[in-house]
């Protein structure tokens, strides 16, 4: 079965307005999705890799939680409807890119140091308390875009190495 199979079996009707989202398991996603994982050196979740939200056009890496799932990727049905084989194996890739690279440990540990130097940067300077408070949250804000885009960027050259 190919991910378009996948897609049309699972997004509901032609304006995929269904809104729960469905586990899909290994025996249900095609077979390049594990030869990409293993190629990528990423281990997904062993029962369920692939959640597809049919409504959502997106598509997401989800780290593992201690006691829960591992490891998988969120696939926006109303996405991947659009997107020719070869450009959902790209998103594929990047998504994986980015539970290679632990991006999400770089985000959480980069917004909490933002908001640190938001705070300092606040207390540091002797304006009026609005004024503390702009400065603390631009810092924080800017910091978490600028770490974003370069967890965005990562996660393309990445990908790009098993893609193309």
């Amino acid at each position: 079965m190919t991910w378009q199979d996948i897609i049309r079996l699972h997004v509901a009707g032609p304006s995929g307005k269904g809104n729960d989202v469905v586990d899909l398991s290994w025996s249900d996603v095609p077979g390049s999705l594990s030869e990409l994982a293993d190629r990528m050196n990423v281990r997904l979740d062993t029962s369920f890799p692939v959640e597809i939200a049919p409504s959502w056009l997106g598509a997401r890496a989800l780290c593992a939680i201690r006691g829960r799932r591992g490891m998988r990727i969120r696939l926006g049905g109303a996405l991947a409807r659009k997107l020719s084989p070869g450009a959902l194996e790209g998103v594929l890739a990047h998504e994986l890119a980015h539970l290679k690279c632990r991006h999400w440990e770089l985000l959480l540990m980069g917004c909490l140091l933002a908001a640190v130097l938001g705070v300092a940067a606040g207390l540091a300077v002797s304006f009026p308390t609005v004024g503390r408070l702009v400065l603390g949250g631009a810092l924080l804000v800017l910091s978490a875009a600028a770490m974003s885009w370069a967890a965005e960027y990562e996660a393309d050259r990445v990908a790009a190495r098993y893609v193309g």
